[in-house]
């Protein structure tokens, strides 16, 4: 019942991404030209329930070097370049190790705003029971007097 629709649009409107009644995902696509894009989020096959997104964009543009550092390396050291392109890779790496840890912090706090209504339905639906237990209990007792109560007339009556 998380179920989303997502689409992306690019500058001259052209659908370039399309995911169906996603509960949970992330979209990765690349463009081939700069400009205004669109990100469309929709929830109209599903009106009874609210959806909470998360959204973040990260652009790499896949470049992580300085050309004047990596100029001055080269001309004093030819290893330096090896190296710089070690470094870049764990720049890299550690961009992508953040971008999944900002998606499981909403991933968590999705889970857990679905567990708090989900704590707040069960809380009041014990509490109906709890309430109908107690009439239960309340009309059994009433019925159990009833029962034994003595009637006086028809004492009067066998005492005649």
């Amino acid at each position: 019942d998380l179920d989303i629709d997502f689409q992306a649009y690019d500058s001259s409107l052209k659908r370039i991404a399309i995911n169906r009644r996603e509960s949970y995902g992330t979209h990765t696509f690349t463009v081939k030209e700069s400009g205004v894009y669109k990100f469309c989020f929709s929830n109209k096959f599903s009106k009874l329930t609210s959806k909470t997104v998360f959204m973040d964009v990260y652009v790499d543009d896949g470049v992580y070097t300085d050309d004047k550092a990596a100029e001055e390396g080269a001309s004093l050291h030819a290893g330096f370049t090896s190296l710089h392109k070690q470094v870049d890779n764990i720049k890299s790496q550690l961009f992508k190790t953040q971008v999944q840890l900002q998606l499981s912090k909403a991933q968590r706090n999705k889970d857990q705003k679905i567990q708090n209504s989900n704590k707040i339905r069960v809380d009041r639906w014990s509490m109906v029971q709890c309430a109908f237990m107690v009439l239960m209990a309340t009309v059994q007792v009433y019925l159990l007097k009833q029962l034994f109560k003595e009637d006086k007339t028809a004492k009067r009556q066998a005492k005649i």
